[in-house]
């Protein structure tokens, strides 16, 4: 998406976290506790909502 220029570079890497969170969960969550859980639910969000942002922009053809 990023080189298609859907979404930014910033919001790109930030995806890129959170798959490798998204991957960790999924092959070694016993490694993974709660409260690292809920840290980045809390403060991550605002990630998923800037990708709906860019994406609804992209759409609208707002991006340059």
């Amino acid at each position: 998406m990023k080189e298609e220029g859907v979404i930014g570079k910033g919001l790109a890497t930030k995806l890129e976290d959170m798959a490798r969170f998204r991957n960790l969960l999924v092959h070694r969550y016993g490694e993974v506790g709660n409260r690292r859980v809920l840290e980045i639910i809390k403060y991550n969000l605002e990630d998923v909502k800037e990708f709906e942002r860019e994406i609804g922009e992209f759409g609208r053809g707002e991006v340059e």
